[in-house]
């Protein structure tokens, strides 16, 4: 059994021509690594003298995370960061990120805008990748924003998804409903708003994001052919799929079975990476 945990993210793409990126990232992990991860995760907490009720996130607005408003506190930060992903690398977790492009000048992928887009790409990515492995598993979000209804309403969105499976993957290898967790009581949801917000930021063009790429990319799940491109990393649309070349350094990218090279001229940023 595996449990696929997500959570999502909305930032400002820097790159020439980028619009906002809405994306989700999930962590994956094999269940005999889970309470090791935890238990690895709380130690490195004492280590670095972190209170234990002090969230690991990407974005950490002061009003939300009281410890980082000093300069002392902050510094250790992106250390912290680095640790908790070679951590979840020594843990074998498995890594997938989708982000969609809202400036890509594509409103919808099969009738879905991109909240909803994001979360079936997604949810086809882990499905594919647990038959693949022959293993079964579920999914664990982040606790939406809102009340118990708009949770309820947001559930109950992906019931279908997740019972019919898509038009790509059966429904066979998610066990149950989408489930949601409080991330404050779950590292794993942690790891997965840390993988999510650093991914998005690097597609965006975020420095700080993209220097975590190197700790994050040798996670993130591959297809066939071993390219990351369209698998453990989906950008949507097509048209800014020379990324993969610009944030992971692949010189390929899949499609249909057959091979394009990056990057490639009739796609955004083919001479240079929009920055």
């Amino acid at each position: 059994m595996r449990v696929a945990y997500v959570d999502d993210t909305k930032q400002r793409g820097r790159r020439r021509d980028m619009g906002q990126l809405v994306a989700l990232g999930a962590a994956i992990f094999d269940e005999e690594q889970i309470q090791p991860f935890a238990q690895a995760f709380r130690a490195l907490y004492d280590e670095f003298e972190v209170p234990h009720d002090v969230e690991l996130k990407w974005s950490n607005p002061q009003a939300r995370n009281w410890w980082a408003e000093s300069e002392e506190n902050r510094a250790k930060q992106t250390p912290m960061r680095e640790r908790v992903l070679q951590l979840a690398q020594a843990h074998d977790v498995r890594v997938i990120v989708v982000v969609w492009d809202e400036g890509g000048g594509v409103s919808t992928a099969g009738g879905d805008g991109p909240e909803d887009g994001v979360i079936k790409f997604l949810f086809e990515r882990i499905s594919a990748q647990l038959e693949n492995a022959h293993q079964r598993g579920i999914i664990v979000f982040d606790k939406p924003g809102g009340d118990h209804r708009d949770e309820a309403n947001w559930l109950t969105g992906r019931a279908d998804m997740v019972r019919l499976g898509t038009e790509y993957v059966k429904p066979n290898a998610i066990v149950t409903q989408i489930l949601t967790a409080p991330s404050h009581l779950h590292p794993h949801l942690q790891l997965a708003d840390l993988i999510a917000g650093s991914v998005t930021a690097a597609v965006a063009g975020n420095r700080y994001g993209l220097a975590l790429v190197p700790l994050i990319k040798p996670m993130m799940c591959i297809n066939y052919w071993s390219y990351i491109g369209g698998t453990g990393l989906k950008i949507y649309p097509d048209s800014v799929n020379n990324l993969h070349h610009w944030v992971l350094g692949e010189d390929t990218f899949m499609r249909r079975g057959s091979g394009v090279t990056l990057p490639y001229a009739s796609w955004r940023y083919s001479d240079d990476d929009g920055l």
